[in-house]
């Protein structure tokens, strides 16, 4: 091997492991918008007792998409009967269902009051979260 391949691998190298270095000491900076949004969501004590993680797939333009089981195109019973089976065999308006409702709108609530607490964060949109129903083999509603 001559000097100058010689040199080009040594610089090459200790490049490499400069950037490393630089990239891990400032992780919080130059990890993705989305990963951090998650991780607020992961760490909101409410939310974390909430059957259901809700995630941000995107975040654009000061846009948040959250994931959530439900959406105007599907009904929320199944997902409801699928986190507490002892709902299935109640009809709409019994209480219990009701009050699972409820939880269930209070908690999306939150998830959205958490994502608009964060810097550049200005209102949030859901979607589908349909890898959730294949997961759980629930069908989907056409």
């Amino acid at each position: 091997m001559d000097r100058l391949t010689l040199s080009s691998i040594i610089a090459s190298a200790a490049f490499l492991i400069f950037l490393i270095v630089t990239l891990t000491w400032h992780n919080d900076e130059l990890r993705p918008r989305v990963w951090q949004l998650n991780e607020v969501l992961e760490q909101d004590p409410v939310l974390a007792d909430y059957p259901y993680d809700f995630k941000a797939l995107l975040f654009l333009n000061g846009v948040v998409t959250l994931t959530s089981p439900h959406a105007s195109e599907v009904p929320l019973r199944p997902f409801l009967n699928r986190i507490d089976p002892s709902l299935a065999d109640k009809p709409a308006d019994a209480p219990e269902v009701v009050e699972a409702e409820r939880s269930f709108r209070a908690i999306e609530m939150r998830a959205i009051q958490v994502m608009l607490t964060q810097p550049g964060v200005e209102s949030v949109i859901w979607a589908l979260d349909r890898a959730w129903y294949h997961k759980n083999r629930v069908p989907l509603a056409k």
